[in-house]
């Protein structure tokens, strides 16, 4: 057996579980190790709330090892789905979680270094699409007002990308809620918001620049010096979409 371990505490049997199965996940062999675990894990008397445990932590070892540069590669991508198939005690809705996170991951892949936007479907956006155009993102949204000074943030624009991993304070300073919730999109040819008591729609061809950091996604229009701003969850995502249509 490969574990020589006499404590009687379990964690340390967890932790033990966990540690060979990620290693065996990570060197592509979870197949040839899986009825090992199964022995050990009977031998040392998990149940089958401890065996979720170490495999839940056996995913987060080998997110760890492959989340790289803000992001999971395809080849990555499938063997984490693999693994989470594998994690045969963890219930559906923690696989569902590692699973949303990795597509995530994936996703930026796709888009930051495939040049691969996503395609949303355009019910989810109240938006009158043109011939041509697709919803690339759209996210529930808070319209909000500055209440200070305008801290400069990372721009992105043409000739100025935007890559996955770089906010380091993606909402502080002065900004306060004005119009109530919404929804922010983008498609191929614009970026807006729309909600109850409000909206705005800019072209890409009309757009000077987006910053991010230092408080909500802030859309600068040219010939306009104060810009409109939006609160939601994932600023990253919306970055990285917007970088890539200005910059294909």
């Amino acid at each position: 057996m490969f574990f020589n371990l006499f404590s009687k505490n379990k964690d340390e049997y967890i932790v033990a579980y966990a540690d060979k199965l990620a290693e065996a996940a990570l060197q592509d062999d979870m197949d040839g190790v899986l009825d090992e675990l199964i022995a050990y894990g009977k031998e040392k008397g998990l149940n089958n709330k401890q065996l979720a445990q170490a495999q839940g932590m056996a995913c987060d070892k080998v997110f760890e090892e492959l989340y790289q540069h803000g992001y999971m590669n395809d080849e990555d991508f499938e063997l984490y789905k693999e693994l989470i198939a594998l994690c045969y005690m963890m219930k559906d809705d923690q696989k569902y979680r590692y699973t949303t996170i990795a597509k995530r991951c994936n996703a930026v892949y796709k888009i930051q270094e495939k040049g691969m936007l996503p395609k949303v479907n355009k019910d989810y956006a109240n938006v009158k699409y043109r011939d041509g155009e697709n919803l690339h993102f759209a996210t529930p949204a808070i319209w909000m007002e500055r209440n200070g000074d305008l801290t400069e943030g990372i721009a992105i624009a043409k000739g100025k990308p935007f890559k996955a991993g770089t906010l380091d304070d993606p909402f502080n300073g002065s900004w306060k809620e004005t119009k109530g919730p919404g929804a922010f999109w983008i498609t191929t040819d614009r970026i807006g918001y729309r909600g109850k008591n409000g909206s705005f729609t800019v072209e890409l061809s009309d757009l000077d620049r987006v910053e991010l950091n230092h408080g909500p996604l802030r859309v600068f229009e040219k010939g306009k010096e104060e810009p409109w701003a939006v609160k939601m969850d994932d600023y990253e995502m919306a970055g990285i979409i917007i970088s890539r249509l200005l910059n294909k």
